[in-house]
């Protein structure tokens, strides 16, 4: 047996909670099928407060061999002010004292604390889910055996997309910093949800062996005898709270919606919980149409065969998570092309609708208003190419195999 430590956040592990939630709780469930892999889970506090590793729960996956390791990590200290984070990043020789004041997690406490624990576990595999876990990993002192990287988010990318003041340049430029040399010199082996981002990285370190993983989720069953639900429902999946919700949202509410109005029958069903919405997005979720969900625990109730799912997000920043969530429901994508880039095996018109402008997708929801017959068949091409490549056993197989090419597991 082979010993793994998976290093993530205490963020739930869920496939209802969120896309990172999703993509970490996917990449579990993989290893997991590898036999002669002991996976050890350890979740690092993401508060200030210090808390109780006891509280992670990990899904119920079938003959797991997984076991919680309950670690008692110092309290998170406060992000730092603008100043003195620009001030300790150019004079501090440290690089972990440099992190901190991006990433308060990067801490010498807590890595005092991974150290030991490391020192006692002797793993032979690391994986390093996110950057904020492969931060601290990049910071282990004597650490020989290999380490996975599993990149989600250029995050300096998203700050940018969040506001632009100076404060977030100043942010941006510095994580830009810490992210691309942490890549550089550390990531030798880089797991992501889209290809796109991976050949970014490919850029920054020609020595990097990566692996495109899509997100898996259980995979549902189809509806014996689905039909068309009338009018046409329109769905957007995902709280605001998530930058790419939110922007996408406020897409769907101002470049979309409003071209619909008078135009079709339609409803739009907003899923996950808006009562993070900032005043200007709650004014423009008073619309003719609009039914806001809010958080539904059972998908199947909302998510129909044949339903538009859109994608309205405009930026193409890391791995993509909620493709599958339509499509695995039969759903018709219909999809900003930044939303989805680095998608391998969407084609547009084969399995979904791709566009590269809001203009381009308020025609195709139009077309596909008027003809129920095309809805159905991307609805059926969509479930049939899922089911057929977002099969855990298919996508574990190909993890397992790029593990062994890469000398990190025997077998």
């Amino acid at each position: 047996m082979q010993k793994l430590l998976f290093i993530s956040d205490e963020s739930p592990f869920s496939f209802d909670h969120s896309g990172a939630a999703s993509f970490k709780t996917s990449h579990l469930m993989l290893l997991n099928e590898i036999e002669n892999l002991e996976i050890y889970l350890l979740c690092f506090p993401a508060s200030s407060d210090s808390v109780s590793q006891n509280t992670i729960e990990i899904p119920e996956f079938k003959s797991r061999n997984m076991s919680l390791l309950s670690v008692k990590f110092p309290c998170k200290p406060a992000r730092s002010l603008l100043y003195k984070t620009v001030y300790e990043y150019i004079f501090s020789p440290k690089s972990e004292i440099r992190c901190s004041h991006m990433f308060p997690s990067v801490n010498p406490e807590n890595l005092s604390v991974l150290q030991n624990l490391v020192y006692e576990l002797q793993p032979d595999i690391i994986w390093a889910e996110h950057l904020e876990s492969f931060l601290l990993v990049t910071h282990l002192k004597s650490y020989k055996g290999k380490v996975i990287y599993s990149h989600h988010d250029f995050l300096w990318k998203l700050i940018l997309i969040r506001r632009r003041k100076f404060k977030d340049f100043v942010q941006s430029f510095l994580l830009q910093i810490i992210q691309k040399k942490a890549i550089q010199q550390f990531g030798k082996y880089v797991v992501g949800g889209a290809s796109n981002e991976l050949q970014e990285i490919q850029k920054l370190n020609t020595n990097v062996s990566t692996l495109y993983l899509p997100t898996l989720y259980p995979i549902h069953p189809f509806p014996e005898n689905s039909v068309l639900q009338m009018p046409l429902r329109i769905i957007h999946l995902g709280s605001p709270k998530a930058t790419a919700n939110r922007v996408g949202i406020r897409n769907l509410l101002i470049k979309i919606i409003p071209e619909l109005q008078n135009k079709v029958e339609f409803q739009l069903h907003l899923i996950g919980v808006t009562n993070s919405c900032d005043m200007e997005l709650y004014k423009l979720l008073n619309q003719p149409n609009v039914i806001c969900e809010g958080f539904v625990d059972d998908l199947k109730s909302v998510l129909h065969p044949y339903d538009l799912h859109i994608l309205p997000y405009d930026q193409a920043t890391g791995s993509r998570t909620r493709y599958s969530v339509a499509m695995n429901y039969g759903q018709v994508l219909v999809a900003h092309m930044a939303s989805v880039a680095g998608i391998d095996g969407l084609v547009h018109n084969q399995n979904c609708i791709i566009e590269n402008s809001f203009d381009g997708m308020v025609k195709a929801i139009i077309r596909l208003h008027d003809n129920p017959s095309e809805r159905i068949r991307l609805g059926n091409n969509a479930k049939k190419w899922h089911d057929e490549t977002h099969q855990i056993q298919v996508n574990a197989r190909i993890l397992e195999k790029w593990l062994i090419q890469n000398n990190i597991y025997h077998g």
